[in-house]
């Protein structure tokens, strides 16, 4: 099974088929190639057919490693969500945020009477968030360290938001421009500092780069350095998932681990990201997967056109994508084997157990 880059679907005559030329390497021209490649997969993950388990390619199993002091988890570009999770190998409950809210429900998580009628392992989603890790202690200056020295010869630069020492929104005044959220840094050597102290980060902004970036919080007083978060090189916004796990065991089937971390399992629902580059995979894969490609580009291209004929051949594509993508699921994951088996008796016959049939 071949695991499909960008190149593989500008060679494969897709491109084509809406009026690019996928063969050209002028950089201009791959660019279009290249957004309109992730568009198209872009729809084909979002879209009503997908359903909770999503296409072939589109999940992975992930380990983390979750605090025990401060039981965060923070899923990284690229992780749309968790969709199950396992503690010492057991499954637990995830929730959404709605479920603390309930009505007649337990309220908001941790509660410290562990008698109480709610689930004691379980895990809840909280807000999207800017950074891994939050200011801690507050408040702190901030640092920035570019990785490759091409980002601070082109003078690239990072925009941070949040609330200052004195509980202020940052802002700044660009020459010519309204006023913007946030202060603006120029990527320098070795670093570039945030000259005001910050109690809280709501949200980060960057230029493309061309490596990494990485953002310290320095403690005032002992110039103590702690990572918040590191940025790659085609991501410009800073957003993350986080999720809260509640009161992690101690031990694992009575064997002891760290007593700091705990190392869990999560299946999650992976994150189209953007393709630029040539050797950039697609998250959606099979062995017709360019196929289905090329047609919701053709479907998307027919959606632009004002006429009632285009708008039925582009749910003709659609549809026509979503069908090899249901084929090429049923081929690499079977279409008679549930992943759930439900056998109330175990292994006994239902005549055994005195269960007829009328």
């Amino acid at each position: 099974m071949n695991r499909y880059r960008l190149i593989d679907w500008r060679h494969s005559g897709g491109p084509e088929a809406i009026g690019l030329c996928g063969t050209d390497d002028d950089p201009a021209q791959i660019a279009r190639v290249a957004q309109a490649a992730t568009r198209s997969q872009q729809r084909l993950l979002m879209c009503k057919e997908t359903g909770d388990e999503g296409w072939w390619g589109s999940w992975a199993e992930v380990a983390f490693q979750v605090s025990r002091t401060a039981p965060y988890l923070t899923t990284p570009r690229g992780i749309s969500r968790i969709e199950a999770v396992n503690v010492c190998d057991r499954n637990i409950t995830l929730w959404n945020q709605f479920y603390e809210y309930l009505e007649f429900g337990n309220g908001r998580m941790p509660k410290l009477r562990p008698f109480c009628d709610w689930p004691y392992h379980a895990a809840f989603t909280r807000n999207n968030v800017p950074t891994f890790l939050d200011i801690n202690p507050a408040p702190q200056f901030i640092q920035v360290v570019a990785q490759d020295p091409a980002d601070i010869a082109a003078s690239k630069t990072v925009l941070i938001q949040g609330i200052d020492v004195n509980g202020n929104a940052l802002y700044n005044t660009p020459p010519g421009l309204p006023q913007q959220i946030g202060t603006r840094l120029v990527l320098q050597n070795p670093f570039s500092m945030l000259q005001t102290q910050m109690n809280s980060i709501t949200g980060i902004q960057k230029d493309v780069t061309q490596g990494p970036v990485q953002f310290f919080q320095i403690d005032p007083n002992t110039g103590a350095a702690v990572l918040l978060l590191t940025m790659e090189p085609t991501e410009q916004t800073a957003n993350y998932r986080r999720y809260f796990f509640n009161a992690l065991p101690a031990t694992c089937c009575g064997t002891a681990s760290s007593p700091q971390t705990l190392t869990i399992t999560a299946i999650c629902k992976l994150e189209p990201l953007p393709l630029v580059s040539d050797t950039d995979y697609f998250l959606l894969q099979g062995d017709a997967a360019l196929e289905a490609i090329t047609l919701e580009a053709q479907a998307i291209r027919y959606s632009k056109v004002d006429e009632s004929a285009a708008k039925t051949m582009s749910s003709g594509h659609h549809k026509d994508a979503v069908q090899i993508l249901n084929g090429i699921l049923a081929n690499y994951m079977g279409v008679d084997a549930p992943a759930v088996l439900f056998k109330p008796f175990g292994s006994a016959t239902l005549r055994r157990k005195h269960v007829g049939m009328i």
